[in-house]
């Protein structure tokens, strides 16, 4: 009989299969697709390193979890907490975030890639280097957050509330942002290439150098924005 061994990267270590996880007394670097942990307990639990995929954590209770490194694609977290959660470098491609709480998480080089986050609460997280492309954030939450350098591209982020929040150095091409609430966000070098932002509400946000080719402000609402040395500016944004 053949035994179909699957390799997987244990996060920091070099390349080797995992061994089975114990669903009921999980411990980190372990495969849990056998798993079911829907409406579990997991507070505090340690899941660095594990194979997560297509896993149900539906109404999961996870707060200061540790997922770095952990693979969780296709996995179903709807309405999962994750408050304070460690999970730097997880891989959440085409996951199921549906109103999943994130706050005051930090993932750093974490992957959201076609993952669906609508009415996600990420406020407090730090997440440098993210990558959210193609992932639909519609009614997202991502106040007082530190966004920086992160990968955005062609999201869907209808009434997103960004307010406070750092997104220097971001790429948003072909975004939809509009209804977002951006008050006091700061977009410094950020591209914003392509993006829609009708209808958004920009007090006092920062653009500084930021690159606006294609992009439209149109019926946005306005009070002391920052548009020094931006790029390529929209024609409704010049004035005479």
């Amino acid at each position: 009989m053949l035994i179909a061994i699957f390799p997987v990267l244990v996060y920091g270590q070099d390349w080797k299969p995992l061994s089975k996880g114990d669903c009921l007394q999980p411990e980190p670097f372990r495969d849990y697709r056998h798993c079911d942990f829907n409406g579990r307990d997991l507070s505090t639990v340690n899941l660095e390193g594990s194979l997560l995929s297509g896993v149900n954590l539906q109404n999961a209770r996870m707060p200061d979890c540790n997922l770095e490194g952990a693979t969780l694609n296709d996995a179903d977290l709807k309405w999962a907490m994750l408050t304070g959660c460690r999970a730097s470098s997880a891989d959440f491609t085409n996951a199921d975030l549906f109103h999943t709480n994130l706050d005051d998480s930090s993932i750093d080089n974490a992957n959201f890639t076609k993952a669906n986050l609508f009415g996600a609460s990420l406020n407090g997280v730090t997440a440098d280097r993210a990558d959210f492309s193609h992932a639909n954030l519609k009614d997202i939450s991502m106040e007082e957050s530190r966004l920086t350098n992160c990968n955005f591209n062609q999201a869907f982020m209808m009434r997103a509330v960004l307010i406070e929040s750092d997104l220097s150095g971001s790429s948003f091409h072909q975004v939809v942002l509009t209804g977002a609430a951006l008050e006091f966000a700061d977009f410094t070098r950020a591209d914003l290439t392509g993006a829609l932002l009708n209808g958004t509400t920009v007090t006092e946000t920062r653009f500084r150098g930021a690159r606006l080719t294609g992009s439209r402000f149109v019926n946005a609402r306005m009070q002391s924005p920052d548009f020094t040395d931006v790029i390529d500016p929209p024609k409704d944004l010049v004035k005479d």
